[in-house]
């Protein structure tokens, strides 16, 4: 995720399967901060990185019995916290916000320090756990449609080429289709039910590898970043130069 504000990025690294790391991306210098192991999935597409790049807000999914025995002991007996939506300081994954969360949650940065969560407003004063100090927050009126994934991507330079009549649509007829430069990007769903991204570069130079990018985009320097088969490159012309590999980064026990 890239703030629009800041030469600074968030990396979102799942791996192994039930393990997700967050990273700090100096995108002017290259410097990568790892931070906090997360034993969980956080959902990257419903998550916001604020304009200034200070803070994260992030849907998390735990199901493990320890997980929702920590959440009865901390919140309430009758509290039960499979998923949530928090605010960070990336790096690291430690709530400054916390609120429960059902199959909706996540939210978005309207500024530096106000955000609108992906819940029904009637809900948020009863899903609050940890009030955030210092942030404005309030959810979604009526029947307000928060597109996390579109209202992030637009803030960053995406434009939409194919908003599909039903959000997002079905298959690659009903894709979500958006721009930036020469880069394309689509979003369709797969027949697991899987939302799957597809990276196309329209230039008519040779942008080769791209087809395999997990993620791609022009960072605020106007570079072509990839991330495939968990390292990240940058790609000049049609070369694409190492600037990590994330594969060599494993937690130091796996989630029970």
């Amino acid at each position: 995720m890239l703030a629009s504000d800041a030469s600074t990025a968030v990396i979102i690294r799942r791996g192994p399967s039930r393990w997700t790391r967050l990273y700090v991306w100096n995108t002017r210098t290259d410097t990568i901060l790892p931070g906090s192991w997360f034993a969980g999935r956080l959902y990257e597409w419903v998550s916001d990185l604020s304009p200034d790049g200070r803070h994260l807000v992030y849907l998390a999914r735990n199901e493990s019995k320890r997980r929702l025995h920590a959440a009865a002991e901390a919140f309430g007996k009758e509290t039960t916290m499979w998923t949530w939506t928090a605010v960070c300081t990336p790096p690291w994954v430690k709530a400054l916000g916390l609120w429960s969360a059902g199959p909706e949650g996540g939210g978005i940065w309207t500024s530096h320090h106000t955000l609108v969560l992906d819940h029904p407003a009637s809900l948020v004063a009863n899903q609050t756990r940890i009030q955030p100090v210092s942030f404005t927050v309030r959810g979604r009126e009526g029947t307000e449609q928060i597109h996390v994934l579109v209202t992030s991507l637009e803030r960053t330079g995406w434009q939409v080429t194919q908003r599909p009549e039903r959000w997002f649509g079905s298959g690659k007829a009903g894709a979500l289709v958006l721009r930036k430069g020469k880069l394309e990007l689509r979003f369709a769903k797969s027949p697991h039910g899987r939302w799957e991204a597809t990276y196309t570069w329209l230039g008519t130079e040779a942008c080769p590898g791209l087809e395999q990018a997990s993620w791609a985009d022009f960072d605020q320097q106007g570079r072509l970043l990839v991330a495939k088969e968990g390292c990240l490159f940058a790609v000049r012309g049609a070369a694409f130069q190492e600037l990590m590999d994330l594969n060599q980064d494993q937690p130091k026990r796996h989630a029970t």
